[in-house]
């Protein structure tokens, strides 16, 4: 009996061997590394310009600076701290723990059967009984393996390709809401401008009424626009504060810390011709991101078509026969019969995935043209408005104020050609502060959508 369990132990051992040898072999060059290295790779993926940064931990608080705020600025912070950025670290992770799964090779199996045993006769107890001990292993055919791989690592760019799509939707987000917070501070400028210029009105018309140039009503009416200026201050900072707030928790800030935000609300690039945006198209991040998807589905046929190929299962081990005291070697080899399950259902599925995937690209692409000639005339537009309003209507409107204000001074106007004065300038600034805003923020929109700078002469990967 010493002897059985000696040689048993020695061919088992033996077995394992040379099944482990099988299993640890590397498929192929670029995946010949450790399993320690593997499992490090998982746990630390390597960094590249799609990767996610490391997510922020909950209670690290947010250094942001404390004075005057860029643009440059306020998209670092929303990088690094935006929680819509940080499930993309974790998902990271797990795909390169999927590959790290999808290249092991299936696990050898340990089985031990007895025989002939507590049966009746001859066959009672375990006299004649046969005790077997075999190690078997499945092996693969078809390129599952390599197939499972490619899938995996399909999987991992889809992921890199709706990070980039997201992380190019969070800037774009944070840029709009910096854009309004300028736009904000403007408004508020231009309310407390307006409630000074009421203030000094309101100066002259009791200076006019001491001096019996002036009447009550003028002055009662200088008054009522100096508190409709009050009023518009307040909601001017009250709107303002509102817009603070909402930059601020891009990353991740209840209460904003910068004192104001620093751009040039008025600027403007030129407007290039609209078929040379159309052609950009292709390089948007959406686009991208389904072209990765159509890699999964192409991967995914691939496993489908390996899966339709059975696999052989091999085994050895060895028997003992307690009747003749004997032993023996024992070598199996099975495959299943693909009668009637031939996965075909799952690469007619597969197949399926990857024509909706195409549909759904192309659908895409229309509706990405139609968006952005939508957002190049809205742009346009107020292009042409912003020119209009800053080269001819304000510089006009300007001089009728101060043209007003003089004659009111001297008598020859009334208080209400000072006050209508005022009011369309007021008007026309909040129009052309308007108008700044929503060109920028349709002009952000566009470079969302084609995924690069609108000066750029050529599309770039």
């Amino acid at each position: 009996m010493k002897r059985f369990i000696f040689v048993t132990n020695l061919a088992v051992a033996g077995l394992i061997f040379g099944l482990a040898g099988c299993v640890t072999t590397p498929l192929t060059e670029s995946h010949a590394r450790s399993e320690p290295q593997a499992q490090s790779a998982a746990l630390n993926p390597p960094g590249d310009v799609t990767t996610p940064p490391e997510p922020a931990a909950p209670g690290k608080p947010v250094t942001e600076p404390a004075g005057v705020l860029t643009l440059r600025e306020a998209l670092a912070l929303a990088l690094t701290e935006n929680p819509e950025l940080a499930p993309f670290a974790w998902r990271a992770r797990a795909n390169e723990a999927r590959i790290l799964q999808a290249g092991l090779r299936l696990n050898p199996e340990l089985g031990l059967q007895v025989e002939d045993i507590a049966g009746t006769g001859s066959f009672s107890g375990a006299r004649v009984a046969q005790t077997t001990l075999q190690l078997s292993q499945v092996i693969e055919l078809g390129g599952k393996r390599s197939a499972r791989m490619e899938a995996a690592s399909q999987a991992r760019g889809l992921t890199k390709s709706e990070y980039e799509l997201k992380r190019v939707e969070v800037l774009g987000e944070v840029t709009q809401r910096f854009i309004q917070v300028v736009a904000d501070q403007h408004a508020l400028d231009l309310a407390l401008t307006n409630r000074q210029l009421a203030e000094e009105t309101l100066r002259t018309v009791r200076q006019r009424v001491k001096a019996g140039k002036g009447s009550a009503l003028e002055e009662r009416k200088a008054q009522v626009a100096l508190a409709r200026g009050e009023l518009l201050v307040e909601g001017s900072r009250h709107e303002l504060s509102a817009s603070r707030k909402k930059l601020a928790a891009s990353w991740r800030s209840a209460q904003p810390v910068f004192e104001r935000a620093e751009a040039d609300l008025f600027a403007r690039k030129p407007v290039p011709p609209f078929a040379g945006l159309m052609n950009r198209i292709t390089q948007s991040p959406e686009i991208a991101r389904w072209v990765s998807e159509t890699k999964l589905r192409e991967a995914e046929i691939k496993l489908a078509d390996a899966r339709r190929v059975p696999n052989v299962t091999v085994g050895g081990g060895i028997r003992r026969l307690e009747g003749p005291g004997e032993q023996a070697f024992v070598l199996g080899l099975s495959m299943p019969l693909q009668i009637f399950d031939r996965y075909q259902g799952g690469a007619a599925e597969a197949r399926a995935l990857l024509g909706r995937t195409e549909a759904e690209q192309k659908a895409a692409e229309i509706r990405l043209g139609t968006v952005l000639l939508g957002l190049y005339e809205e742009m346009a537009h107020d292009v042409h408005v912003m020119e209009g309003l800053q080269k001819e209507i304000l510089p006009k409107a300007e001089d009728a104020l101060a043209i007003s204000s003089d004659g009111y001074a001297q008598g020859r106007y009334s208080y209400l050609e000072v006050l209508d004065a005022q009011r369309t300038l007021f008007d026309i600034k909040q129009e052309y502060i308007r108008t700044a805003t929503s060109y920028h923020q349709f002009l952000v929109e566009m470079e969302r959508l084609i995924g690069q700078p609108l000066e750029s002469d050529e599309p770039q990967p």
